[in-house]
């Protein structure tokens, strides 16, 4: 076996780390949300 990894394995490493950051940061940014509406933060800039 050779230890060499090709072009389409890192590609689709790369994407997958890509994918994971992306749903960490929804993740985060949902209850963030939720903190932010039940403060009122969000009607004070009109989002609400």
């Amino acid at each position: 076996m050779t230890d060499e990894v090709s072009f389409g394995n890192k590609l689709m490493v790369a994407f997958l780390r890509f994918m994971v950051f992306v749903l960490v940061i929804i993740l985060i940014a949902i209850p963030v949300c939720i903190i932010l509406d039940i403060l009122g933060v969000l009607d004070a800039f009109g989002l609400g």
